[in-house]
């Protein structure tokens, strides 16, 4: 780190820490005054509290501030009685005392990765790159570090009794309950300086690198009691969200072997709980409900009165996935033309499936997948869209009906390789039709897009300023940011190369370069941008800018306007787009701000406006990395959501947007 990015951190972090830390100790003076510590000599403790928490106070941000801009930190000390300084990285013997202050190291360590995880993600990653610190906890930004500045003050001038250690006791449950704005302001500051130059969001190990736990088909509604917007058709009240209580049949039973008779299949219906009535002709027409529903009848006897004739084979089939789409339903509304369509393919998969009963066993059996790929194709239409206007959606149904209607021509000759055939060319034109519908997307993320380019363009250049320690003035950094956003527009992997030399430039400039020292910066650039194609237009407007970004800087007077890289961090921080919740709080680090992060490109949910109570299904086309922006858009392109990275944490939140499950319906439910 340079001395200016130490400043500047220090400028930005201790300050906000050390008032956290006054918060902290009030509320520990304030337990003890009404009587609730470890001892009687609870008022005792919060008069010497009281007393030195001013001196606390200074000696933790003086010892904080020289964290910040010392080049040698970290120095040799003890964290918690477990020596890391020097050769000696084996464990001390420890007494009581440090036993219990390393163990609430530890606990404050579990607290911030459970409760805080994206900041903890962004600090481990910051002290990663550049090999900054062996020890991540020695990062100055560290909650860790701060506990020890906490102890070391509070030995000074308590010494090692149980007032110090009931002090950070009392300090780790603040930091656990009350931290996460402060955090969420840290991280902010430490990623606005440069330190973290890969989006964390795309760290190669820990579980930000894992994929966000996404809803199932396996999985019910929290609140059973409580139907969802998208079953009732309510326009009021969150979505609740998925949890992993299974809801299909109880207890699975034993699937029968391929060569069972009909009889073994029906019994494994009936206990497995895909269940159609007695006496009811299975006709395909409709799924499955009600008193004589798939999942609610009672099947035929073997004896008595009430038993009948038992059904064949084809119709046994056709009862247990009428049950998987009535779940389906049950679950998740689904357009009315979408759920008509579901009617139809019931009995035609049902014949297919009973010729190759390999289907109910193989989870790769490419009729299967089919299905399933189909299913989570139809359930991302609104359900109460009107597709007349839509010629995106009039798409995505017209090549579910052409593959329908292909096994309808075919069911009753389809074998394995049929069913692969089958499952390609879905594949393939449900390929084409997404093809098309993400590039009418682009076009509505480019505004997005162009607000991201300027913000990377201006992140970039506050770094190279902050790296080099320079006064760049106002003009020159402008002209710079400039040609950086031009190069940004191009194809990615030359916009990587480019942006690479743009910075080379720029710290030039910021360091007085002589024009022959710029120049083959210049020229580099300009060749890298012609071997990627990018036009001679856009070229030669990026060397303009640079030229006159290094001219203006060699002229600059002493009293012309300076870059501010800290007024730039401000601006950062202050990200609200238009469709985050009026209410909402911009520095939070919780569990839903770390879910936030790990969304991806791709993945659906379904949103409840919070003003209307309009329901909607949306997809994540588009998100940004230096403005933290998030662009939703419904399959007709519609209905669109525009949100911060906080913005989404919020509806996730309160319950507004929930994901769509992606999983193979009959995976999750016949198992």
């Amino acid at each position: 780190m340079s001395d200016a990015q130490r400043q500047q951190l220090a400028r930005g972090v201790v300050p906000r820490v050390t008032d956290h830390l006054d918060h902290c100790l009030g509320s520990a003076s304030q337990e003890w005054s009404a009587g609730r510590a470890e001892t009687h000599d609870s008022t005792e403790w919060a008069n010497q509290l009281q007393g030195f928490q001013y001196v606390l106070r200074r000696q933790f941000e003086e010892a904080l501030e020289r964290d910040f801009v010392a080049s040698n930190y970290p120095p040799h000390y003890e964290f918690s009685g477990s020596s890391y300084a020097g050769a000696n990285s084996g464990l001390q013997i420890l007494d009581d005392y440090q036993s219990t202050r390393r163990s609430l190291r530890h606990k404050l360590e579990g607290l911030i990765r459970e409760h805080n995880r994206y900041s903890w993600f962004v600090f481990l990653q910051a002290a990663r790159e550049e090999n900054r610190f062996e020890h991540p906890g020695w990062a100055p930004w560290s909650p860790l570090n701060w506990y020890e500045r906490l102890i070391e003050a509070a030995e000074k001038q308590f010494g090692r009794t149980d007032l110090t250690l009931a002090l950070m006791r009392a300090y780790v449950r603040c930091l656990g309950k009350t931290a996460a704005p402060t955090l969420a302001f840290v991280i902010e500051t430490v990623e606005a300086c440069g330190l973290v130059r890969e989006p964390v969001s795309e760290v190669p190990d820990g579980d930000l690198s894992q994929p966000s736990v996404r809803a199932s088909w396996a999985a019910a509604n929290r609140d059973s009691d409580t139907d969802s917007p998208s079953e009732s058709g309510s326009e009021g009240g969150p979505a609740p969200a998925l949890n992993e209580a299974p809801v299909g049949p109880g207890a699975p039973a034993q699937m029968p072997a391929v060569d069972a008779d009909p009889d073994a299949w029906r019994q494994w219906a009936a206990a497995s709980g895909w269940l159609y009535s007695a006496g009811q002709t299975v006709t395909g027409s409709e799924p499955l409900t009600g008193g004589g529903g798939a999942r609610g009848g009672a099947l035929p006897g073997n004896d008595g009165a009430s038993a009948v004739e038992a059904p064949p084979l084809e119709s046994v089939i056709e009862g247990v996935l009428g049950g998987v789409f009535s779940e389906v339903s049950r679950q998740l509304n689904c357009h009315s033309e979408f759920r008509a369509l579901m009617l139809e393919l019931q009995p035609l998969l049902a014949r297919a499936a009973s010729r190759d009963l390999e289907f109910f066993h193989d989870r790769r059996h490419p009729l299967r997948e089919w299905v399933g790929s189909l299913i989570n194709t139809g359930i991302r239409i609104t359900p109460e869209l009107d597709t007349g206007g839509s010629e995106s959606v009039a798409g995505y149904l017209g090549v579910m009906r052409q593959t329908v209607e292909r096994l309808r021509q075919e069911a009753d000759q389809m074998d394995r390789a049929a069913a692969q055939d089958l499952n390609e060319a879905w594949e393939t034109s449900l390929a084409t039709q997404e093809q098309q519908w993400h590039a009418l997307a682009a076009e509505q993320a480019e505004p997005m897009c162009q607000q991201e380019r300027a913000a990377r363009a201006r992140r970039s250049l506050t770094v190279c300023v902050l790296e080099t320690g320079a006064e760049l003035p106002e003009r020159s950094a402008e002209e710079i940011a400039e040609a950086w956003e031009d190069l940004l527009a191009v194809e990615e992997s030359a916009a990587k190369r480019l942006d690479a030399g743009v910075q080379d430039v720029a710290r030039a400039i910021c360091n007085k370069a002589t024009p022959q020292e710029v120049n083959p910066l210049v020229q580099r650039i300009v060749a890298t941008a012609r071997e990627n194609g990018v036009d001679e237009g856009r070229i030669k407007a990026v060397v303009q800018h640079l030229g006159q970004a290094h001219l203006q800087r060699i002229r600059s007077s002493a009293d012309e306007p300076r870059f501010d890289p800290q007024a730039r961090i401000q601006a950062r921080r202050a990200v609200r787009l238009e469709d985050d919740d009026a209410d909402l709080l911009t520095d939070l680090d919780d569990t839903w701000v770390f879910d936030a992060s790990r969304i991806r490109t791709g993945d659906w949910f379904e949103v409840v406006d919070k003003a209307s109570g309009h329901v909607h299904r949306v997809a994540l086309v588009w998100r940004g990395e230096a403005t933290r922006g998030f662009l939703f858009l419904s399959l007709d392109l519609g209905a669109s959501r525009r949100h911060s990275l906080q913005g989404v944490a919020q509806e996730l939140r309160e319950g507004r947007m929930r994901p769509l499950p992606d999983d193979n319906p009959l995976d999750a439910l016949l198992g």
